[in-house]
């Protein structure tokens, strides 16, 4: 497999980091981030899962069978909700580095949703978790120049597995949704590598990603988040939650109070009720998108007709980077 392109020494140069955009659709950065608040959002995370039944080498909650669960499938329990909850975890976006980055990029008013997503997968068993099939955040959020940034919250070797990306993907046409097979894409040309505390993978909405698997004996813990420029509308679920009431944004209440804490712009604009209907397509800034048509199609797709495995929300259905 092809080891990810180290773009930290570009880190102040944002024309050269938007043509590696362009060109790959993603932007790896090893040691973005101070690692002392990743290893407190991994420390508290870990802490709660394990008080309330999970466990750290290789069961789900109350001793479940390994590799029968994964975060998006787990959701609604109180040890996942308090953990994904937590201070420590939903700092991480703001940070100055990560921030920063981002709005060189999309413009000083790109905003992160949020919610922002603890993954804790367990080691992969008789059940493939719902992160290893390839897919694209744009078929959820439709949302052009849409950003995910995906954050180890531990070192992740390869036996632990990590995210991977499959560069000049966001230039084609959509892959269909399928368990990523780890020779195929060695050949495909897929890229990872072994991630440390600190590191960054920044990719576009178009760009094709899968987790790979995790074959030790513990659990993978990571983070992910999606950003994108106020000057888009944005879907109303991403902020105000599933349930779509809009008396204050998702986590406000929770997090409102915490110095570091920013809310959505208020001159943000929301998307249309058809949007899913063929109301936007595929289109980016940085680079030509090929094939809009089929990337409208795959939108107007019902998901269990484009996705084998059902998505669960936390006002955050539909996105599952693994």
């Amino acid at each position: 497999m092809r080891i990810l392109a180290d773009s930290v020494a570009h880190v102040e140069d944002p024309d050269t980091l938007r043509a590696r955009l362009a060109a790959d659709g993603y932007l790896y950065f090893r040691g973005l981030l101070p690692p002392a608040p990743v290893a407190a959002a991994a420390d508290m995370a870990r802490a709660v899962l394990v008080a309330r039944g999970w466990a750290d080498t290789g069961t789900g909650p109350a001793g479940g069978t390994p590799g029968a669960v994964d975060a998006r499938e787990t959701v609604g329990e109180l040890a996942y909700r308090r953990a994904a909850g937590s201070a420590e975890l939903n700092r991480l976006p703001y940070l100055r580095p990560l921030r920063s980055l981002v709005r060189s990029l999309l413009g000083e008013d790109a905003f992160s949703y949020p919610v922002k997503v603890l993954r804790a997968v367990h080691p992969e068993g008789d059940r493939v978790p719902q992160g290893r099939y390839v897919h694209q955040d744009y078929m959820g959020l439709v949302v052009e120049d849409m950003l995910t940034s995906w954050i180890p919250l531990m070192p992740i070797p390869w036996q632990l597995g990590g995210l991977a990306v499959l560069p000049g993907s966001h230039l084609g046409a959509p892959l269909p949704a399928q368990v990523l097979d780890i020779e195929r894409a060695e050949a495909e040309g897929w890229a990872s590598t072994e991630f440390s505390i600190g590191d960054v993978l920044l990719f576009h909405c178009l760009t094709s990603h899968a987790a790979l698997p995790n074959r030790s004996d513990r659990l993978r813990l990571s983070q992910d988040c999606r950003w994108q420029s106020a000057h888009q509308p944005a879907p109303a679920r991403m902020i105000y939650g599933s349930k779509g009431e809009r008396d204050g944004e998702a986590m406000h209440r929770l997090l409102g109070a915490q110095p570091w804490w920013e809310p959505v712009p208020a001159t943000l604009r929301f998307q249309a009720d058809d949007v899913r209907d063929g109301g936007s397509v595929a289109r980016s800034r940085f680079f030509p998108v090929a094939h809009p048509e089929l990337w409208a199609e795959g939108v107007r797709t019902p998901p269990e007709r484009r996705d084998p495995v059902a998505r669960v929300g936390l006002g955050t259905s539909r996105t599952r980077s693994g």
